[in-house]
């Protein structure tokens, strides 16, 4: 018999929010009643609150093994999420599903699923809680997130702007709002205002996008004012560190910038390593270079290895970027991930210049430092290389970075010129829409291809991708598409860079229209008969 007595006082304690207190009722009641699920489940809650979701989760799954309820199920997935076990939280809670509903398990659910990039299951989701509680704020926020993630912008501003009026005091609205803002009209002054209501409200991430806004507006004071109170808040936050010291390295400041993005998450290099470069360290003999970003970094920053001064270096790259670095780089050892060996000292390639203490006014090869064999593609007319789309980045960079292929009518529709496609990606059908551009891209294997066919060009017009860091490293000319607000390594620069001297910048005069670097680029073709 469980004493009903001692479960008030619990529940009392409880309702108290002294979880500790009731967790010891729970836990001298199971003395008696091991395999008791409901007093298995509530103590699991109990846990929840208390923090200690490992206990809770422990717990709470072995409810569910006893017997299954929504509550034990729901509860076990509540307490996977709290551990930030995305995955396996959105398997629990989709499956505590088939014993009931409830507004707080499709909120969780939801989120979980965007956070493992299950876009296509979250917008499920996120399409079937709005229909069930319209009226739920979280069910509005995360139908405005799903909404955007399909590309209805339009329909996600509308929603949102609706339910603001409905109910002005909800933070999480204000900081979609603002997100809108910068998607759909660039506008960083309204998305500004949009994360200040929002911040005002106490949403929690608001400064954050508040200090991006001003980094995009060229207010660097103002954004270093917004991360240092983050900092304030958590002084250990990896991100708002990074992106700090981004906003330093935007402005040139190599010292000040690195020592903060040098310390950048190093989580998912975990495995990888139990030896890496920290300041201080000297550098061994025996070395691993981790390719630790995307493919433009490992393209931009390859150039600092024969400064490396180690005996024997091997350098983890993907497999895409294995041949064009093996073939320039004989003296190293090219490896793939799963070849590492964790015991030998590891450092980023990003971080080589910081490592080698090689600041921005000493950048080498800026001339180019790759080489490769060229294609053979034959045309009287100027060969006119098109990169349009950036991809690998997160929604806000990858639309920064990317330009709808009508945009570029001026050139596609020049008589003086042919216009090959390097688009991998083509997620605009830019070859299928505009079919008097030679599509190369689709056959491109690797980088070494897409190097072959750079050396058969005339010129490159592309986009800030790894195409453009491909064709400065090889000296081909060049010209770069750059957003007002463009990546910090570009740095403020308007029409020639440091990193390399074959490329001519083309930047953005506002932060919507690609009319006028078009037009100008447009006009240098046209000079190029």
């Amino acid at each position: 018999m469980i004493d009903l007595e001692q479960i008030k006082k619990a529940i009392a304690y409880t309702q108290a929010g002294k979880f500790e207190e009731a967790c010891a009722i729970y836990n001298h009641l199971l003395s008696n009643n091991s395999d008791n699920p409901d007093l298995l489940s509530i103590l699991g809650l109990c846990y929840v609150n208390i923090g200690n979701f490992e206990k809770a989760s422990e717990i709470l799954e072995k409810a569910c093994n006893i017997k299954k309820t929504l509550g034990t199920v729901s509860a076990l997935g509540f307490a996977e999420f709290e551990r930030k076990d995305y995955k396996k939280a959105a398997e629990i809670l989709e499956n505590s599903l088939e014993y009931g509903e409830n507004a707080d398990i499709y909120n969780k659910l939801i989120i979980s699923l965007f956070e493992i990039k299950n876009y296509k299951r979250a917008v499920e989701y996120a399409d079937k809680m709005y229909t069930l509680y319209p009226e739920d704020y979280r069910a509005i926020s995360n139908k405005v997130k799903a909404l955007t993630q399909s590309g209805k912008l339009m329909d996600a501003q509308q929603l949102c702007i609706e339910a603001i009026k409905k109910n002005p005091d909800i933070s999480v609205l204000w900081f979609q709002l603002g997100f809108l803002k910068e998607l759909i009209y660039s506008d960083d002054k309204q998305a500004r205002e949009c994360y200040k209501a929002a911040a005002d409200l106490g949403n929690p991430d608001a400064d954050y996008n508040i200090a991006v806004s001003c980094v995009k507006l060229g207010e660097f004071e103002e954004a270093e004012k917004y991360y240092k109170k983050m900092l304030e808040k958590s002084p250990d936050d990896i991100d708002t560190m990074t992106s700090l010291g981004m906003c330093y390295l935007t402005q040139r400041k190599f010292k000040k910038g690195y020592d903060l993005f040098f310390r950048r998450d190093k989580s998912h290099l975990k495995d990888k390593t139990k030896n890496p470069w920290q300041v201080g360290d000297k550098i061994e003999d025996n070395v691993i270079v981790m390719c630790d970003q995307g493919f433009g970094d490992h393209i931009q920053f390859i150039r600092y290895l024969p400064f490396v001064p180690a005996k024997h270096i091997q350098v983890a790259v993907p497999k895409t970027l294995k041949e064009i670095f093996s073939k320039n780089y004989p003296d190293v050892e090219f490896i793939d991930y799963d070849e590492i060996n964790p015991e030998i000292q590891s450092m980023r390639v990003t971080d080589l210049a910081y490592i080698l203490n090689m600041d921005f006014d000493h950048i080498p090869f800026s001339s180019g430092y790759l080489k490769s064999s060229a294609a053979e593609i034959k045309n009287k007319k100027l060969k006119v290389g098109l990169c349009w789309e950036a991809g690998s980045a997160g929604i806000r960079t990858m639309i920064n970075r990317t330009i709808h292929i009508i945009c570029f009518e001026p050139i596609l529709n020049l008589e003086n010129i042919q216009v090959y496609s390097f688009q991998v990606d083509d997620t605009f059908s830019g070859c299928v829409k505009y079919p008097q551009m030679i599509n190369l891209g689709k056959d491109f294997k690797s980088f070494a291809d897409t190097a072959k066919a750079l050396m058969a060009m005339d010129v490159l017009v592309t986009v800030d991708t790894s195409v453009a860091h491909l064709a400065g490293a090889l000296g081909i000319k060049t010209y770069l598409l750059l957003p007002y607000a463009s990546d910090w390594r570009w740095f403020r620069d308007t029409k020639t860079t440091p990193w390399y001297d074959s490329v001519e910048i083309f930047k953005q005069i506002d932060h919507i229209s690609w009319k006028e670097p078009i037009d100008k680029i447009v006009e240098k073709l046209k000079a190029q008969k």
